[in-house]
């Protein structure tokens, strides 16, 4: 029905890409990556607002008459990571490659886009085919989660309601073209913690003049593996990592401190991840009292959101999709731990997030999201296209009904839920006026 037309636009969405790929951006700097999406819509004709900081919100109108009609919003993503890009991928030398060296697309989001903007492309030229609204959201820092709270207080504020929600993530698990779609949790949800252990330095030759802050961190890492396996099922997912460990810069000396940064995910908010964040922070305070310590928590954030996906939608999407693209062509997700600024939009809107295998070792993708060896195939966003034009108008032509999330069309109750001050709030929303 739309795979025709998708493969149509294939030097389309390709160019895009590619064009993306070769400018990348990093985080809350897709000065010109907005300005690309913004073209782009431009020449379709599709209305659009750009939210300072935020991205861009695009608005299609369908014709179709409708007694009950509905809102989807899709989520695309603008920006690239601070890696290098080395000129070959897992196998051959790349067909496109940086220009803006040490700034990398190695997570897809150029994938992502160029996707978005041929599906909406179609949709606008198809406006017949359906009823109610599209939003295309292209959203700046997904990387950092630094900036949707501009794109939501802009829909708070303006008083859009949406029905639910949309996005497709590149995965290297899957062999290409593969739409893998899987009802529930999907996406983990997560918290980050920095933390400073001070103790009193000293030299080397007399550590027993001085209190070692190591001895305190590693009492403490050795408690959270026991914590991991004495205060949580084995049947509820959960994993853990400290990826920073910073103290000293003299072989004879004993600092005076110890820095640790890691994360936590987890599918289960409530059970899982809170009770995490009450145990873990108890379990430092602790520690650090019995090593006669000291302790700076300089960040330590509430668990976040996962993304779960709405059992109707996923259901109907498999029947959509295969009816699209061929059974062949979709599977079941299996679950990643990995973690998207997408959960804040099924937490308030029920909705979807896919994941499209871009996997082909013949043209070598297939390198883990966030590697520099990461490259994908581009014949495998013609099914990303044709699955999501496909989906979105079956989707408003529907009855289904689904239950909303906990926090529909209540932003500042979501921000509140974050442990946003209202100072935060207060200035987000002057800030998109």
């Amino acid at each position: 029905m739309y795979k025709k037309k998708a493969e149509e636009l294939f030097d389309y969405t390709v160019n895009i890409r590619r064009r993306m790929h070769e400018n990348p951006e990093l985080s809350s700097l897709e000065d010109q990556t907005v300005k690309l999406v913004e073209n782009e819509l431009e020449k379709i004709g599709i209305d659009y607002v750009e939210i300072e900081n935020g991205g861009i919100l695009g608005f299609i109108e369908g014709n179709k008459e409708s007694d009950d009609p509905k809102t989807i919003i899709i989520r695309a993503d603008l920006d690239a990571l601070p890696f290098i890009e080395p000129d070959k991928n897992l196998k051959n030398e790349r067909l496109v490659k940086s220009k803006n060296f040490g700034v990398m697309h190695a997570c897809g989001h150029d994938g992502h886009t160029s996707m978005a903007l041929t599906s909406a492309r179609i949709l606008y030229e198809n406006r017949d085919d359906f009823a109610g609204r599209v939003i295309f959201c292209f959203e700046r820092g997904e990387e950092t989660g630094a900036n949707y709270k501009y794109l939501m207080a802009y829909l708070g504020k303006n008083e859009i309601d949406i029905d639910t929600s949309f996005a497709i993530h590149v995965a290297p698990d899957y062999d290409s073209g593969v739409m893998a779609i899987k009802s529930g949790g999907i996406n983990a949800g997560s918290m980050m913690f920095d933390i400073t252990i001070k103790g009193e330095s000293g030299h080397g030759s007399r550590p027993y003049k001085a209190n070692n802050p190591l001895d305190c961190f590693v009492d403490i890492y050795n408690e959270l593996k026991s914590l991991r396996m004495n205060k949580f099922s084995p049947f509820e997912p959960m994993t853990y990592s400290i990826g920073v460990v910073e103290m000293g810069n003299q072989f004879n000396q004993i600092p005076d401190k110890l820095r640790f940064k890691g994360s936590v995910r987890f599918f289960d908010r409530k059970e899982v991840g809170y009770k995490f964040y009450r145990e873990f922070q108890q379990l430092i305070i602790n520690k650090v009292k019995a090593h006669n310590c000291r302790v700076v928590f300089n960040s330590y954030t509430r668990p976040h959101f996962p993304i779960i996906n709405d059992e109707k939608l996923a259901d109907f999407a498999k029947e959509v999709m295969k009816d699209e693209l061929g059974d062949e062509f979709v599977v079941t997700a299996q679950p990643s731990m990995g973690s998207d600024s997408f959960a804040v939009y099924t937490a308030q809107w029920p909705g979807l997030y896919l994941m499209l295998g871009i996997k082909n070792e013949e043209l070598g993708s297939g390198a883990a999201l966030h590697s520099t060896m990461f490259d994908l195939d581009e014949n495998a966003l013609k099914n990303g296209v044709a699955a999501t034009v496909r989906y979105v108008v079956e989707c408003l032509n529907s009855n289904i009904k689904v239950e909303d999330g906990p926090y529909k069309n209540n932003i500042k109750g979501l921000f509140i839920e974050e442990n946003r001050s209202q100072e935060e709030i207060e200035e987000v929303y002057e800030h998109i006026s």
